[in-house]
């Protein structure tokens, strides 16, 4: 009997650990799931796996397998073809547009700004967020996204869905999402690379299995070997980034000395011969301190920065990339550089660049790299017992030193430093894909808006109200309601009865015979070009030609 009941007591402890077990096993993957993809069920079968794998179950037990996951709001299925992510992201945008639909109607609605704004705040905001993880989708599901980005620029502009999408590109100055996309992969990139300390570093510099996707166009490439690829599209350099410089902390009161003798006079309206005796007097004031003249240099292609001393002219050559404002700042970091190994304690620097001493008097973890690294490295030489202040002095008016600084800045030839800094890149990759958005427009030789504006400058905007605004809109595309109807419709395009030609914006404003009297009375030529009158402004008696001939309300 003892034998018996130590057996059983043996099987309910197991049965109650057992259960104990696995229900723990199950609050824990619901509390750190907190979804309810875990579903308790009182099976008492072995463990099995159904015939789809889609769930599995134990004793006590079952836990469903869900293909779809998110993290950080991005849908991760199986295979990554993001096809749920972006079939979800299109809905959410959708919703978004509603707000748009309200306040853009033509009679009362928002101007064409604020209308922007929202847009890009609700939608793009949206479309951009990880586009850089999702943009590894095929095109045809990339493609969906499409029509949420042509139906916000119809709102915001006013236009019919017959016009062309590389007008409405143009009209409101907003990138394809292609482009759109490929910019944010670029700035991506750069970012990771400036910073050694991120973790994709080596996956996105470093690729892996080249050969594998370079035999197979059909596998999608992961990031580092996709990034190649647009940079050659782009036509950009495969440059070094400057790498990321730690800025001081917020809690930091410390600045950098300056003398302002100089720089209370307006340069326009003193003499030179003024300033030249201020500098003398200067000088005298600080005779004892050793001076540094710096300048940089930026004409095409070329960038150079400069530094004179006293016996020593030093200058470099640095990338094309590089903006005015980094050539000039650079000089004062070279200065520093040559400064930190000298034995003279005592310097002034002179620079003839307000931004340059603008930025380094109001620091912050938003500045320019090099001022950044200006900055820490001066605050070292001061703790070295350094006496180092900078000076501001107008340039070309004869200081022998900003001459020779200036002079040294457009002869360098070496390039001793590779780096760019990332807002140089930043303004260089927004010229170059405006370049390629170029070379998309340059396409539409037969497009209407083209003939009006070759360029993807867009337009200025115009004091107009909505309606108006919207009017001119349809008249720049060459889409009205008059002209195109018969495509909303499905009816015959109009024929002018006494020209003998489709009615069109050009032949309305431009050419047909009826209207030549207006068009002397409100233009002083029978026959403008279109360009004239729908351009950038357009014509003063554009819509009083047009409410004259009876075609302000069909338009």
């Amino acid at each position: 009997m003892r034998s018996k009941s130590r057996k059983s007591d043996r099987h309910e402890r197991k049965y109650v650990i057992q259960a104990e077990a696995q229900w723990t096993f199950l609050i824990l993957i619901a509390l750190f799931t907190r979804r309810k993809d875990v579903i308790p069920a009182r099976i008492k079968t072995n463990p099995t796996i159904d015939a789809y794998g889609e769930c599995f179950r134990c004793q006590y037990l079952a836990i469903f397998r869900f293909f779809e996951e998110k993290f950080l709001g991005v849908l991760l299925d199986r295979k990554l073809t993001f096809k749920p992510h972006v079939s979800n992201l299109k809905k959410k945008c959708n919703k978004s547009l509603d707000l748009l639909k309200v306040l853009s109607s033509k009679s009362w609605g928002a101007d064409y700004d604020t209308l922007l704004k929202i847009y890009r705040a609700l939608v793009l905001s949206k479309l951009d967020y990880c586009s850089i993880v999702y943009g590894s989708a095929a095109k045809t599901v990339l493609q969906s996204l499409d029509s949420v980005h042509h139906q916000g620029l119809r709102l915001i502009s006013g236009a019919f869905r017959t016009s062309p999408v590389q007008s409405l590109y143009v009209m409101t100055g907003e990138l394809p999402l292609q482009l759109r996309r490929e910019k944010q992969c670029i700035k991506y990139y750069f970012k990771v690379k400036s910073n050694r300390r991120h973790p994709m570093y080596d996956r996105i510099l470093n690729p892996i299995l080249g050969t594998l996707y370079a035999n197979k166009p059909s596998y999608i490439p992961p990031f580092g070997h996709r990034i190649k690829k647009i940079l050659s599209c782009h036509r950009i350099e495969n440059i070094m980034p400057l790498p990321e410089e730690q800025p001081r902390p917020p809690w930091s009161h410390f600045n950098i000395y300056t003398v302002d003798d100089l720089s209370n006079l307006s340069k326009q309206d003193t003499p030179h011969f003024v300033y030249l005796q201020l500098f003398y007097h200067h000088r005298q004031c600080y005779r004892d301190f050793k001076t540094a003249y710096t300048d940089g240099s930026k004409a095409g292609s070329h960038v150079g920065s400069a530094a004179v001393f006293n016996n020593l002219t030093k200058s470099e050559r640095l990338h094309s990339y590089c903006n005015v404002f980094t050539s000039e700042i650079y000089a004062i970091f070279m200065v520093l550089g040559k400064i930190s190994i000298c034995n003279d304690k005592k310097w002034i620097i002179y620079t003839d660049s307000r931004s340059c001493l603008e930025a380094l008097l109001h620091i912050s973890r938003r500045s320019h790299p090099l001022v950044n690294k200006i900055f820490n490295l001066y605050a070292s030489l001061l703790r070295k017992g350094y006496n180092i202040s900078f000076c501001w002095i107008p340039g070309h008016i004869e200081i022998v030193g900003n001459e020779k600084a200036d002079i040294a800045a457009k002869e360098a030839r070496r390039i001793t430093w590779p780096y760019v800094p990332f807002p140089d890149i930043d303004c260089i990759l927004r010229s170059k894909v405006s370049r390629s958005w170029q070379e998309i427009w340059n396409t539409q030789a037969n497009n209407k808006l083209h003939y009006i504006q070759p360029s993807v400058g867009g337009f200025k905007p115009c004091n107009f109200n909505r309606n108006i605004n919207v009017k001119l809109v349809r008249l720049r595309i060459g889409h009205t309601y008059f002209t195109h109807r018969y495509l909303l419709h499905s009816e015959p395009a109009p024929i002018c009865q006494t020209c003998n030609a489709n009615f069109t914006v050009r032949h309305i404003l431009s050419e047909c015979e009826i209207f030549n009297n207006c068009r002397i009375k409100w233009f002083g030529k029978a026959h403008p070009q279109l360009h004239e009158l729908l351009g950038d402004p357009p014509h003063v008696y554009l819509f009083s030609f047009v409410a004259e001939i009876g075609f302000m309300k069909v338009i």
